[in-house]
């Protein structure tokens, strides 16, 4: 699978990634929105001559561009990824749970519930494989 991670706090980053790695996927990371390619790209593909991510976690609260509006950017230049969660160290206002669920996407509160976000992912292989 690949897996696209945002995050403006690299410690973040470094833990997703290696356990994704370790799970056998391709991670691309990123700490600032603006510098994914599926975000920056005029032409409406997510990453030139590739497919979508499968999954897509980006940090809700960042400088510059939230995770909100970064997947709904994504979505409206034609991303077709399947499986998004966004992850938050605040509480999430009434308005944004409803813009999540408009967008399919889960939320998760830091620090993470390793096995709740660990059962979503497993969720998200099995209907991969």
């Amino acid at each position: 699978m690949k897996i696209v991670l945002i995050d403006d706090e690299p410690a973040v980053l470094n833990i997703l990634s290696r356990m994704f790695q370790r799970r056998g996927h391709e991670v691309l990371t990123y700490v600032n929105p603006v510098a994914c390619p599926i975000y920056s790209s005029a032409h409406g593909s997510c990453f030139p001559q590739s497919k979508c991510p499968d999954i897509i976690i980006s940090d809700v609260d960042m400088p510059g561009v939230n995770g909100l509006k970064f997947i709904d950017t994504v979505f409206q230049k034609g991303c077709k990824c399947k499986h998004v969660a966004l992850l938050t160290g605040k509480g999430i206002s009434d308005q944004d749970m409803k813009r999540m669920a408009k967008l399919g996407a889960r939320c998760f509160t830091k620090p993470l519930d390793f096995a709740e976000f660990e059962a979503w992912l497993m969720f998200r292989e099995q209907s991969y494989n």
